[in-house]
């Protein structure tokens, strides 16, 4: 061989040396992408599912509570309703049963209960026009038990089935122990215990 042959494929096989090099390199780099390109649309895909399942998560804890919100708002109206329902008719039953020697004891205990709430030595008492002679009769006779000056309000309790509000005589203090305002006191009570029926808590 000659000595220009000899250069010729030296100079040839390095070329060929480096191309085949630079492919092995290129196709290493390649892969090195590729590989992180897949790796990269893996993580994606992952927090897209994840993403898209917490947002899922997220609708359906809306809907459920949407749904509780909505079912313990109706059943707060229905207990409601029926405890209205109940007070009527509790407060139809008290109108038919003021009169008679039990309905002066019960004016009697709501007085006393009302001076001792007000507490001091003068009041003034009202209540409904039925009631006036019943409670001139009570007023009397607390007066003299319990040494109080104790007076009629020339008003009337003109909504009430029945019962006293009494007044310090300044009308600083009142307290009402209408039939109506004690079953108001006894309502929130009572919303507890039919709730707790409603829940079994």
């Amino acid at each position: 061989m000659s000595g220009i042959d000899y250069t010729v494929k030296k100079v040839s096989d390095e070329a060929l040396n480096e191309m085949v090099q630079s492919v092995a390199e290129s196709k290493n780099a390649a892969l090195e992408v590729v590989t992180r390109k897949m790796t990269e649309a893996q993580a994606e895909a992952v927090r897209i599912s994840e993403q898209q399942r917490r947002q899922a998560e997220a609708l359906k804890r809306q809907i459920i509570g949407s749904a509780e919100m909505t079912s313990r708002n109706r059943t707060l109206e229905i207990i409601e309703e029926n405890l209205n329902a109940a007070f009527s008719q509790a407060l139809d039953k008290l109108r038919s049963s003021t009169s008679g020697a039990d309905y002066v004891r019960i004016v009697k205990s709501l007085v006393l209960e009302g001076i001792e709430e007000v507490g001091g030595n003068d009041f003034v008492i009202s209540a409904n026009t039925h009631d006036q002679q019943v409670l001139q009769q009570v007023i009397d006779a607390v007066s003299a038990e319990k040494g109080v000056k104790i007076s009629r309000s020339a008003s009337r309790l003109s909504n009430s089935v029945g019962g006293v509000v009494v007044s310090s005589e300044d009308g600083f203090v009142t307290f009402d122990n209408s039939y109506e305002a004690r079953l108001e006191r006894l309502k929130p009570e009572l919303r507890k215990k039919i709730a707790q029926l409603f829940t079994g808590a």
